[in-house]
């Protein structure tokens, strides 16, 4: 497994990654016209905007044999009421395809965005998931993640929960 920074000739593998590891892990839980109407093409477009424009965040990859299977973006705090609460680093997406799931990807993914928020000066992060998404939620609690919040997606009408690390530090020890 090779694990590196996102570039933007990346964004077509992105936006595949994205859009399969939604259709994977969201099948039952997300209306499935959601699902269905999800485009490689938008999610890339989406990613090489993000990449194109370092001040928006860092997104790191993670390749098996040349191909991209997950992947992590993390940056700046965008929600109002965790920042407020002390969590100015937030991560904003990890997805990791179902083949690949289980084999330590994910926390060293993980691991890799609380180092770059500490290197950013980001003492603690959080994170939105869905309330449904049972297998993500205890991945995040044995990485040491605390429930800090629960709203209604605006976009989508699901219910998600935050999780929270109030020190970084404890998640990539230097």
């Amino acid at each position: 497994m090779i694990f590196r920074e996102a570039r933007p000739d990346d964004s077509a593998a992105l936006g595949a990654v994205h859009v399969a590891s939604w259709r994977e892990t969201y099948a039952g839980i997300v209306p499935e016209q959601l699902l269905a109407g999800l485009s490689e093409d938008e999610r890339a477009a989406m990613w090489r905007t993000v990449l194109e424009n370092p001040a928006l965040g860092s997104v790191f990859v993670a390749e098996a044999e040349g191909e991209i299977v997950g992947f992590g973006a993390c940056g700046a705090q965008r929600d109002v009421e965790l920042k407020s609460l002390g969590y100015e680093g937030e991560i904003g997406a990890i997805y990791v395809l179902r083949s690949h799931q289980g084999s330590g990807l994910g926390a060293s993914l993980m691991r890799l965005m609380a180092t770059r928020l500490l290197d950013k000066g980001r003492t603690a992060a959080s994170l939105w998931v869905l309330s449904d998404n049972l297998p993500a939620r205890a991945f995040y609690e044995r990485l040491g993640g605390v429930l800090v919040g629960e709203r209604l997606e605006e976009q989508t009408g699901l219910s998600e929960v935050a999780y929270g690390w109030s020190d970084l530090e404890a998640l990539a020890p230097r």
